[in-house]
């Protein structure tokens, strides 16, 4: 490629790139500042804390794309929409994980300052924040890693950054520019999982809080470079918000309606059902091909086998590549080839799933005691004996619960997909909000809601009827 061509590549990357960084690191800091106070009350328990507690529960249960249609249909189009909806999605998400942190770490050093004297605010700075730090930063970490993600998801339905300029050129045929397009998000991905990884095992705590600094510095920058008016925009945001669900309320939940949503409902589960099973299916091998343990030979009673390096190379890089492209990036592709409705969210989940559930799955494996295999492969048994009694049961029941996580995780996307015509509740609220039919996208909106926290609270008691089970073993 030459230095031109280069060139001309820069600049039609540079605006989408710079709109899904300001909407990104602008949610940041806005998702810590709501969050940490949020996470304080929770842990401090009494009517507010109950209180936020369900507020908080209740935001994390709505998609992160269907707040960012709230948002832009309350305010307009542009990062600013994608910048509110994660800082308040992103905010719940600290808010419950700070509070079970707070919850967890020991109280006596807090307790005992109290004891001698010294303020709330002093007791909770040098008695308990020391504490939980390195899980503060982690936690941290990892809702930046997801906010990351969800700025390229929004911007499908108007908020800018990547998401907008992919739908773009596939409409357009374009998938040269689809490609960078995606290459420019994995690129985003795979540098924040690996400062997040540093961040996480080794930084100091000056250079967490400088990357703090950094990152909201640089969506300040952002912001004010991409977005028309920005601050003025996020002064009238509520305002603005309280003024569109005036006008949706009530929801139109008319007999017609509840049809639709009805069907909606069902394919909704029928692609997260798909893309579950096939995801799963594809990562079990894959997780095997990766997992030291296996990949490196010695399970199979043969020593280690240093030409298994370049396929479990090659797989770790494709697992990267599957779990950093946004669902809806696989299905706009899919789209081309399979055609609109439900196969394209299907494939599209299955694919995601499968990078996600084949790092989980290869990690579970590899942490589990590989003296059973051991014994088994020395008294004969083949390789794929040891794994498969050695291995794999100590593993299960992590296993389970990655399974059961990620079928809560792709119910939530399965009810977005339908906006770029994949299938699901998202293809009535998609045409809703192009009709500025605001009761009925209200309405739709609450259905998906509805389905989110039944399908959360049946996965929390799969979860602990799995925990019940192994601990009666």
């Amino acid at each position: 490629m030459t230095v031109a061509n280069l060139g001309a590549t820069a600049a039609f990357l540079r605006q989408p790139f710079l709109e899904t960084i300001a909407i990104a690191a602008g949610a940041l800091p806005l998702a810590v500042l709501l969050g940490t106070p949020a996470a304080l009350a929770i842990a401090r328990g009494g009517p507010l804390g109950t209180t936020v507690r369900a507020i908080a529960a209740f935001v994390r249960a709505v998609p992160e794309l269907v707040l960012a249609i709230v948002f832009v249909v309350a305010l307009g189009f542009g990062p600013v929409p994608g910048t509110l909806a994660l800082g308040v999605s992103g905010a719940a998400t600290i808010a419950k994980l700070y509070a079970e942190l707070l919850e967890s770490v020991r109280r006596e050093p807090e307790e005992a300052l109290r004891a001698t004297g010294a303020t709330a605010t002093t007791s909770f700075l040098v008695g308990l924040v020391p504490a939980a730090w390195p899980g503060l930063v982690g936690f941290g970490a990892y809702a930046f890693e997801s906010i990351v993600r969800a700025a390229v998801i929004v911007g499908v339905v108007g908020a800018g950054g990547l998401g907008s300029a992919m739908i773009t050129s596939i409409n357009l045929l374009d998938y040269a520019s689809f490609a960078w397009y995606v290459a420019a998000l994995v690129a985003i991905v795979v540098a924040v999982d690996f400062a997040s990884g540093v961040l996480r095992d080794r930084a100091p705590p000056w250079v967490a809080l400088a990357t703090f600094a950094i990152v909201s510095l640089v969506g300040v920058v952002a912001l004010a470079t991409t977005a028309h008016a920005p601050w003025q925009a996020f002064a009238t945001a509520p305002p603005r918000v309280v003024a569109y669900l005036a006008r949706a309320v009530p929801p139109a939940f008319t007999p017609a309606l509840l049809v639709s949503a009805g069907f909606g409902v069902l394919e909704t589960l029928g692609v997260a059902l798909a893309g579950t099973l096939a995801g799963t299916l594809v990562a079990i091998p894959l997780a095997l091909l990766v997992a030291r343990v296996v990949a490196s030979g010695w399970v199979r009673g043969t020593g280690y086998r240093p030409w298994s390096i370049v396929p479990a190379a090659l797989t770790r890089v494709g697992l990267v590549v599957a779990r950093s492209v946004p669902p809806i990036a696989i299905a706009l592709v899919a789209l081309s080839f399979v055609g609109l409705g439900p196969k394209a969210g299907a494939f599209a989940l299955a694919i995601h799933t499968a990078g996600v559930l084949g790092k989980l799955f290869a990690e579970s494996l590899e942490l589990t005691d590989t003296l059973p295999a051991e014994a088994l492969v020395a008294s004969g048994s083949t390789g794929l004996a040891g794994v498969a009694l050695g291995i794999v049961p100590g593993a299960f029941a992590a296993m389970s619960a990655h399974l059961l996580y990620r079928w809560e995780w792709n119910v939530r996307a399965s009810t977005t997909l339908g906006i770029v015509g994949a299938g699901g509740l998202g293809q009535q609220i998609f045409n809703a909000q192009q009709l500025l039919h605001d009761r009925e996208l209200l309405a739709y909106v609450i259905v998906a809601i509805g389905l989110v926290i039944l399908s959360d609270r049946a996965t929390v008691l799969a979860r602990r009827g799995l925990h019940l089970r192994t601990m009666e073993r």
